[in-house]
């Protein structure tokens, strides 16, 4: 039998060399140097080979002592080369199931199935969400190991700086959660109710008082803004659109010489195509962003980081805050100032409705119509255009 001594000092030779120790188990020292425990063995009336690992990572007691497990097998009829594939084969099994089973890989998993149903503004705000808060903390976390009290620590916490980042991140929580369920890695969601969250605040959007409307509008003609702001925020007025409508709009939305803009169902809010009939003034401020923009470009108000993307959806907000009308009035709040003037005038709510994009859930026609109500709507934004620059002419007034 072999010595600790002997090998170590086994030196190679111009031939592999094989030094015995019992039972079939010995050591080949290869021309290179190399030293490997290998295990000769006869089953069923064949021989076969075992690799048992290399000196010095493998020592002698070691080496005799995966012999003699591998001995056993072959008394009991098992191949040990089978038994050692099948042994590498089920711990690269558990690996990939432990790391198929983190929360980043069923985050991962999750978003991949459902991002492409989502505008590219709510996946990139899913993504920022989940990178800030959550992934962070839970990213290398079996799914498994994850319990609801954490979670509810975790939400408080960005509860206390966000609330409404708090119920985002825990719908995002349950969605994860339960996409693992039904991919066998959790029997039950450990995401807690909502109402462990403060309800949030329905306070709406501010709209400008009537007389504070002329004050605004000569703010921004005299701000010196960059003018793709300006038109952006000037078309929000005068179309009565929502904001993210206006700043995500391509030209090949518009139709310039019929004075159109047709909106798509998968960019509005009613999941419908909008029909806008633009008023003469949002028409002269298209011709004139068309004069100073690359003929190429696909949005009328790109992203100053990435012209691929729209225009950065605070911008607008900004710039209310920055003339001073932070509080007092918000940008979403236009559609308001319009839907009371003309509901208090006495036009036709549908029409008025039908201006805003608004189809109510009673409204039970099979086929919704773009067009509907269209002459009357391009008369109205038309009254409703030459009213704001009405507001514009006045003179000043001092802020309440």
């Amino acid at each position: 039998m072999l010595t600790v001594t002997e090998v170590k000092n086994a030196k190679a030779q111009d031939k592999a060399i094989k030094l015995p120790d019992a039972g079939g188990l010995y050591l080949l020292v290869k021309p290179s140097g190399s030293k490997l425990w290998h295990y000769r063995f006869w089953l069923h009336d064949k021989e076969g080979l075992a690799s048992l690992g290399q000196f010095p990572d493998i020592g002698l007691a070691e080496a005799r002592e995966r012999h003699a497990a591998a001995r056993k097998l072959v008394a009991n009829g098992i191949n040990p080369v089978h038994a050692q594939r099948q042994a590498k084969l089920e711990a690269t099994q558990r690996e990939q199931l432990a790391a198929q089973g983190t929360f980043g890989a069923v985050c991962a998993s999750w978003r991949a199935l459902t991002d492409p149903e989502l505008k590219a503004s709510s996946v990139r705000q899913r993504e920022r969400e989940l990178d800030n808060d959550v992934l962070p903390v839970l990213r290398r976390r079996q799914v498994k190991s994850i319990t609801r009290l954490e979670l509810v620590a975790m939400l408080h916490t960005i509860q206390q700086r966000a609330p409404e980042t708090a119920r985002n991140v825990r719908t995002h929580l349950d969605a994860i959660f339960e996409h693992a369920c039904n991919t066998g890695l959790l029997s039950a969601n450990p995401t807690p109710p909502r109402s462990i969250l403060k309800k949030r605040q329905q306070n709406g959007h501010a709209a400008i008082a009537v007389d504070r409307v002329g004050d605004f509008l000569r703010a921004v003609d005299a701000a010196g803004m960059n003018p793709e702001t300006r038109i952006a925020m000037l078309l929000v007025l005068l179309c009565a659109s929502r904001k993210e409508e206006v700043i995500g709009a391509p030209w090949s939305e518009f139709d310039i010489e019929g004075g159109l803009w047709l909106i798509p169902a998968n960019r509005i809010k009613g999941k419908r195509d909008h029909l806008v009939p633009l008023p003469r003034q949002a028409v002269a401020l298209l011709r004139e962003l068309r004069a100073i923009t690359p003929p190429e470009r696909t949005y009328l108000f790109p992203n100053r980081r990435d012209p691929q993307r729209p225009m950065a959806n605070r911008s607008l907000n900004a710039v209310m805050e920055r003339l001073g009308f932070n509080g007092e009035a918000t940008v979403h709040g236009w559609r308001s100032v319009f839907s009371t003037r003309y509901n208090e005038l006495g036009v036709n709510a549908d029409v008025i409705e039908r201006c805003l994009a608004h189809v109510h859930g009673n409204y039970t026609r099979a086929a919704y119509n773009r067009a509907e109500y269209l002459d009357q709507r391009r008369k109205l934004l038309a009254q409703w255009a030459d009213w704001l620059d009405k507001q514009r002419a006045k003179k000043p007034t001092s802020k309440k």
